[in-house]
């Protein structure tokens, strides 16, 4: 594209807006309602859930550390596919220490003192 002045070229933002909005959009297509379509609202969701995924990566590590688990996924994954037995035990001693701990698939067996769930309701 040709610019005459230099006042056109610096208005123009060219095709980088576009893609931006596409990405935007894109990380938002499966979010419900305007969080979906309108873009300065599915930019603050979009922003919000890469905040908690950051925020959830640093508590997953910072979780494993704290349960002395000295095996990263990509050797439990190995484990699980040539030694299976081994891998069972693994998962039982996890499975035990959820149960010490209060946790069962679901999430916790009760809450803590003080707070309401909605199923309580």
């Amino acid at each position: 594209m040709v610019f005459l002045t230099s006042v056109n070229a610096v208005r123009n933002r060219g095709p980088d807006r576009f893609w931006r909005k596409a990405m935007y959009l894109r990380l938002a297509w499966h979010y419900y309602g305007r969080k979906r379509n309108c873009f300065s609202i599915a930019v603050r969701y979009v922003h919000r859930a890469l905040r908690y995924s950051t925020w959830s990566r640093a508590l997953r590590r910072q979780n494993a550390r704290e349960e002395d688990i000295s095996l990263n996924r990509k050797v439990l994954a190995d484990i699980a596919i040539y030694e299976p037995r081994t891998f069972q035990s693994l998962a039982e001693l996890a499975k035990q220490n959820h149960q010490q701990m209060g946790i069962t698939e679901k999430g916790l067996e009760k809450p803590p003192p003080g707070v309401f769930l909605r199923t309580m309701l």
